[in-house]
């Protein structure tokens, strides 16, 4: 992925969150498939090639979003959302980008 491909996905990826979190009350709450669905829908071997970023954005509205539990939800009641306000995402990213570890070695 060069750094063009990383600023198509990664815009598509932050609308993809906005969607996601402007949607969350109409999902259901719990996951919606049966079990081994989700291993039934995922490849049975790892690909030679890779997916265009836009399959995986698909893939995980479609496959792994209904397999999920929204903890983030207004409906889901036994836990407190923490890390998902739109400001804690953003910081997430930048931590991830700058690949800082939030530890020092001095002693001090």
């Amino acid at each position: 992925m060069d750094s063009s491909d990383f600023r198509d996905f990664g815009q598509s990826a932050i609308e993809f969150i906005i969607k996601y979190l402007e949607t969350i009350r109409e999902r259901n709450v719990l996951s919606s498939t049966t079990p081994k669905k989700l291993i039934e829908n995922l490849p049975n071997e790892i690909p030679e090639q890779p997916e265009h970023w836009q399959c995986i954005l698909d893939d995980l509205e479609k496959i792994i979003l209904p397999s999920l539990t929204h903890w983030q939800s207004p409906h889901f009641h036994a836990y407190y959302p923490s890390s998902s306000s739109y400001g804690s995402i953003i910081g997430e990213l930048l931590i991830a980008g700058i690949g800082v570890l939030g530890f020092s070695w001095t002693e001090k």
